[in-house]
């Protein structure tokens, strides 16, 4: 039986933003990553194209384009709503991801987590990334299943602050931006454990984030930048690391 490891995500398109290039250098290795994912999406981005009524449908068929991609083997989309932004009244809406009991998430969670004999997890950091309510309930909730499923290692991913501020504009800095009173994005360069250099795996990694297109058009920067400017932003992932060194750790 493979060894598998379990990214539990907030919405569509974060597993490639923040973890794709782990994620598929772990499958080019033979292991077996699934991704579970607590929300359609149903309050992002809507442009031209988009059908707002349709946009949970559109969102996971883009996943499944990003997780085929990245050479994900199974995809579990949790069912909760889209919980916005702070202080948006979603925040509280029956069905929201940030108001669903945490325990009986946790739950939800630590029942796949078992289902699949996983040696690892990875949620956010204890500040969501970037301080997006559901990315704080990926946290809490991804690190309780951890312990009702007795899985040792979990993997925080962040970003490196510190590291971002002195290349171009990485795309949770738009996210940040949209966040009222976010002082910070991501924790300083002394708080990462484990950083993974992905850029052996840049080009399928930019293709996972270019299925999403509803969220990234092909006109943004992360779409347009040039290569090696890719390379510079987005050819590195970090994680605070909480357990023993696990799986992701054999990659740095």
């Amino acid at each position: 039986m493979p060894r598998t490891i379990v990214f539990l995500h907030a919405h569509p398109d974060d597993e490639a933003i923040f973890t794709g290039g782990t994620m598929a250098r772990l499958a080019d290795r033979g292991v077996r990553v699934v991704l579970v994912v607590a929300t359609s999406g149903e309050l992002g981005a809507i442009n031209d194209s988009t059908d707002p009524h349709r946009l949970p449908e559109q969102r996971r068929y883009e996943t499944d384009l990003a997780a085929d991609a990245l050479g994900i083997d199974r995809v579990v989309f949790l069912g909760y709503r889209d919980s916005g932004l702070p202080g948006d009244p979603a925040n509280d809406a029956p069905g929201s991801f940030f108001a669903a009991d945490t325990e009986e998430v946790a739950r939800e969670v630590a029942a796949i987590l078992r289902e699949e004999e996983a040696e690892a997890i990875v949620v956010y950091d204890a500040g969501g990334i970037y301080g997006h309510p559901d990315h704080v309930q990926v946290h809490r909730v991804g690190v309780r299943a951890a312990a009702l499923a007795d899985v040792a290692t979990v993997y925080q991913a962040t970003v490196d602050r510190e590291y971002l501020h002195f290349v171009e504009t990485h795309l949770v800095d738009h996210a940040g931006a949209s966040v009222p009173g976010l002082p910070t994005i991501g924790v300083p360069s002394v708080l990462v454990t484990t950083m993974v250099d992905v850029r052996s795996h840049l080009d399928v990694k930019r293709a996972a984030i270019a299925a999403h297109a509803s969220q990234v058009p092909e006109t943004s920067s992360a779409m347009t930048m040039p290569h090696a400017t890719f390379a510079d932003v987005y050819g590195f992932e970090w994680y605070v690391r909480n357990g023993p060194a696990g799986i992701i750790d054999e990659l740095t």
